[in-house]
């Protein structure tokens, strides 16, 4: 696929993957805030809490699979699970077809917390949540289970220090917005990059693709402002889509920090599929249909998580530095659901919980901050 508006594209003879969710449109959460107006954000052990948004039914458009695709045994969608360093990676169980899985992830947006929030979990304080999570079961080697709780990226550490001062936002248009995004996608493949080659992953580059028409994608076709697609992944082509109206809808031209972890989040669904953790986890989901939706949340936190650690590489030369208390704001009011949204509809976490992940990774700055699949519920609500 090629696209005037951004780079990269499907790796050739790629089969095409199942369609995204469709989730809540996003709102902004302007800077700074009215007095008042955000509730304290989310202790290490604290219960989570988020604000409300607004939303509706999940709807399909047209273009989109009405039946997504099944690889043949030992893959997924086309691609062939990643062998683990010291001996194959015993994932696929002999008689067993992979599950259906959406092989898009959305970013959404929580609608502004109220006033009248009555949130009590305690304030992260200056430096926010910072926990290293470790594994309290002993899963069988080589099973899926294992590999979500051990993966070898996990040991990687932190990503090298980028020289990546973020490009201005100006009225955040298509040229404008394109800008940036290409800027910020060079330095999360650069930074990632050696992440993937100390793995033994030296895969391509994924694509970028910024639209402000309608754009067809190996998940589906898209119009700009239509349902509540801002950003989104794309694992059958390894392809990252960006609607510039959303965006801009959403957050404006000024909330640029809004922008920086929506892209960083997407890229970590791509980390997730270059490390293997996407595999694992639709296969773990064979055998655990009934944790769908909390098994969606650690996917979803975790990718925040790989955000923040990215921010983490980016803090000096973006910069960040005078700028945390909105970081902090930003991360933990703009993106996730609220305690209002259904219970079966809660694939992304809270809005809270968004932020408690994202601040991790960015505060512990290393990998080691994102395996969400280790800690308790609490956590991943």
């Amino acid at each position: 696929m090629s696209s005037p508006y951004g780079y990269g594209g499907p790796p050739q003879g790629r089969p095409p993957g199942p369609p995204p969710g469709i989730l809540p449109p996003p709102q902004a959460a302007p800077w700074p805030p009215q007095q008042g107006q955000f509730p304290p954000g989310p202790g290490p052990g604290g219960p989570m809490q988020g604000g409300p948004m607004q939303g509706g039914p999940m709807q399909q458009y047209p273009g989109q699979w009405a039946q997504p695709y099944y690889g043949p045994p030992g893959q997924f969608n086309g691609f062939q699970p990643p062998r683990r360093r010291g001996g194959p990676l015993r994932l696929i169980l002999l008689g067993f077809v992979l599950l259906v899985f959406i092989g898009v992830s959305v970013a959404v947006l929580s609608a502004l917390l109220s006033k009248s929030s009555t949130d009590d979990t305690a304030d992260p304080g200056v430096t926010g949540p910072s926990i290293v999570p470790t594994p309290t079961t002993n899963p069988q080697k080589g099973t899926a289970e294992d590999y979500l709780l051990n993966a070898d990226v996990y040991r990687t550490g932190p990503l090298p220090e980028e020289n990546c001062p973020a490009a201005n936002l100006g009225s955040a248009s298509l040229a404008a917005q394109k800008v940036y995004y290409q800027r910020l996608f060079k330095c999360l493949n650069d930074a990632w990059r050696p992440v993937f080659h100390e793995l033994g992953q030296d895969k391509p580059d994924p694509g970028l693709v910024v639209f402000d028409q309608p754009v067809q994608t190996a998940c589906g076709n898209f119009q700009p402002l239509s349902g509540r697609v801002l950003a989104f992944y794309c694992y059958g082509n390894q392809v990252m889509y960006v609607d510039v109206k959303q965006m801009n809808r959403a957050f404006g031209p000024q909330q640029d920090l809004a922008y920086l972890m929506t892209i960083a989040h997407e890229y970590g669904h791509h980390v997730q599929g270059v490390t293997g953790l996407f595999y694992a986890r639709a296969v773990y989901l064979q055998d655990h249909p009934d944790q769908k939706l909390e098994s969606s949340r650690r996917n979803e936190l975790q990718a925040s998580c790989f955000g923040g650690v990215f921010s983490k590489a980016v803090e000096k030369s973006y910069p960040l530095t005078k700028r945390l208390d909105e970081f902090k704001e930003q991360s933990s009011n703009s993106f996730g659901e609220s305690p209002d949204t259904p219970e079966d509809e809660r694939t992304h976490g809270l809005a809270t919980s968004q932020g408690f992940w994202i601040q991790n990774g960015f505060n512990i700055g290393a990998n080691k901050a994102c395996d969400t699949f280790a800690v308790s519920a609490d956590l991943v609500k």
